[in-house]
């Protein structure tokens, strides 16, 4: 354990996390410090790299008192860590992703994270037990991302010019496009193949308007038994694909194509399950326990994507390579870039660089 650098990490934590007190200060940099250096979210695998000179089974117990505190107030933290996150990220306009995961049958977890450069930042989440519909909150998924997406916004505030991203197990909701338009903000959601939009002459399937290779666009209205919202229909069928992209959306300038960005959130459940930390192992089967586990490996996890960019900016990461069509992408993910970093100059030199983002500038 390198306490000159756990020391910076809890400063850095203190600075920007106002909500949090100094006890969940203090294990939050230490846990965080921990799972990087473990690769690991496992308990025993945590506790020895977090031991700081103590029995490691005493820091094993300090691990489960974390999980179990129900002192910590997760609202305000998404408001802090959010606030933190897109300033750091910078830019007037940023994309939220929505989607939902599953640990095996065990715990659900709905998530709303930052998109930026292939990957998906955590800022807000919601754990409950999975495939138990009297165990989901009762309040309804619809309810429960407008909880997450408020607290973003207290967050980030009215300065950004915000796009959110949905897949169709979301995204085909009247009640969801109208809540988000209700935060003033843009949303682009992808709906089911059979979904309609109806215009003052006719009413068209959007899927059905397009064959492999093609755009289509249309104005009208959406949902037509449900609420009969005005929207703007996209329908996308990119070469190689099964089938088509049906989208709806509250702002005419957009094409459609921005939805390419929603992968980018599954590649990130990729580095936090299997790729990462191992989340997917994860034995934890109460949902407040896996709330309280996701800001350690949130913090983790976002701190890694930053130190990667910085790699990149500073002409440290792995070459690009070469496609066959003469584009180029990276050799590695800027996740493994940052671990990578985190090795090589965080620990080795004892700086622990701020939470800050470059964009990759080699890739488009």
């Amino acid at each position: 354990m390198n306490y000159k650098l756990l020391y910076q990490l809890e400063e850095q934590l203190s600075a920007h996390l106002p909500s949090l007190n100094s006890w969940q200060v203090t294990n939050m940099a230490l846990f965080s410090y921990g799972v990087i250096t473990a690769e690991s979210c496992q308990q025993g695998q945590i506790a020895r790299q977090a031991s700081c000179g103590k029995q490691v089974e005493s820091t094993a117990r300090r691990w489960r008192r974390w999980l179990d505190n129900e002192a910590v107030d997760r609202n305000a933290f998404f408001q802090d860590w959010s606030r933190w996150v897109v300033a750091a990220v910078g830019g007037e306009c940023i994309t939220l992703l929505v989607d939902e995961t599953k640990l095996h049958d065990r715990i659900g977890v709905m998530l709303v994270g930052l998109a930026w450069e292939g990957r998906c930042l955590p800022l807000a989440w919601r754990a409950y037990v999975a495939n138990q519909a009297e165990s989901y909150p009762a309040e309804g998924q619809v309810a429960l991302i407008r909880e997450l997406l408020a607290a973003v916004k207290a967050g980030i505030g009215c300065s950004k010019r915000v796009l959110v991203l949905a897949d169709r197990g979301i995204g085909c909701s009247p009640d969801l496009c109208r809540g988000v338009a209700s935060l003033g903000w843009q949303y682009l959601f992808r709906v089911m193949c059979q979904t309609k939009v109806v215009t003052a002459s006719a009413e068209y399937t959007i899927a059905q308007q397009v064959q492999p290779g093609e755009v289509w666009a249309q104005s009208g209205q959406v949902f037509k038994k449900r609420g009969r919202i005005p929207a703007h229909a996209r329908a996308l069928w990119g070469t190689g694909y099964d089938e088509p992209w049906a989208l709806v959306t509250n702002d005419e300038a957009l094409t459609g194509h921005e939805y390419a960005r929603r992968n980018w959130q599954e590649q990130s459940f990729r580095d936090l399950k299997s790729g990462g930390w191992h989340w997917g192992d994860s034995r934890i089967r109460r949902p407040q326990h896996m709330a309280n586990l996701l800001m350690v490996l949130a913090i983790a996890y976002t701190w890694l994507i930053a130190l990667g960019s910085q790699a990149v900016a500073a002409g440290c990461a792995q070459p690009l390579l070469r496609r066959a069509d003469g584009t180029y992408r990276r050799f590695w993910s800027l996740f493994k870039e940052g671990l990578r970093c985190f090795v090589q100059v965080v620990q080795r030199h004892t700086v622990c660089p701020a939470f800050t983002f470059f964009p990759d500038t080699r890739v488009t």
